[in-house]
């Protein structure tokens, strides 16, 4: 197995809920992973301590902006995606590097094979419809324009840029197009590949 992967790799017994599989991280994967979701630490924390600030904000970032993300790169594996997948090599799973290592995802190696892990906790939100329901809102297309005044306070407009910043990390480039079809699945006005373009570009 090649030591130096973009994302870390646990040799330890795969565990299925958020905080367990953080506590399967060392410390310094754990104060990487700090970093990388932008959380403050102490050096006078705990362990345990530490752990429950990140699965905090890895639940939180995740409900508020990742979510349509990892659901996105998920379907590349199939309509049939299981809370933990086997594979066989650490190529077939580079792709989710950054959601790995924003704990999002977890990756262990099991013998021969890399099993991904995803935490009970993101499992359960990927697939709630009622957090589906809970996040959703009506957007009257014909007052967009009107809207712009208020953008910088406007949830929609906050959400649909930070959606461009994770493509923008992720992918390297933003498509006006996938955030249409994004943006459709969860919200209840439909907003067309134009009308986004027009949204992020004011």
């Amino acid at each position: 197995m090649n030591k130096h992967t973009a994302f870390p790799i646990i040799k330890k017994t795969v565990r299925s809920t958020l905080s367990e599989n953080l506590n399967n991280y060392t410390k310094a994967q754990s104060l990487t992973l700090a970093s990388e979701l932008k959380v403050e630490t102490r050096k006078s924390w705990k362990k345990d301590q530490l752990t429950q600030v990140l699965a905090e904000s890895i639940q939180k970032q995740f409900s508020q902006f990742y979510k349509p993300v990892v659901e996105d790169l998920l379907s590349q594996f199939g309509d049939q995606v299981e809370q933990a997948l086997a594979f066989q090599n650490v190529e077939q799973i580079e792709v989710l590097a950054p959601l790995i290592n924003k704990g999002f995802l977890f990756v262990y190696q099991q013998q021969d094979r890399l099993i991904l892990v995803i935490p009970d906790e993101i499992w359960t939100d990927l697939w709630h419809d009622e957090e589906v329901e809970e996040v959703s809102f009506e957007i009257d297309s014909s007052l967009l324009v009107e809207a712009q005044a208020e953008k910088e306070k406007s949830s929609d407009y906050k959400i649909l840029k930070k959606w461009k910043e994770n493509a923008m990390r992720i992918y390297g480039h933003a498509s006006s197009v996938y955030f249409s079809t994004i943006w459709n699945k969860y919200y209840d006005e439909k907003l067309t590949s134009e009308q986004i373009e027009d949204i992020l570009n004011r």
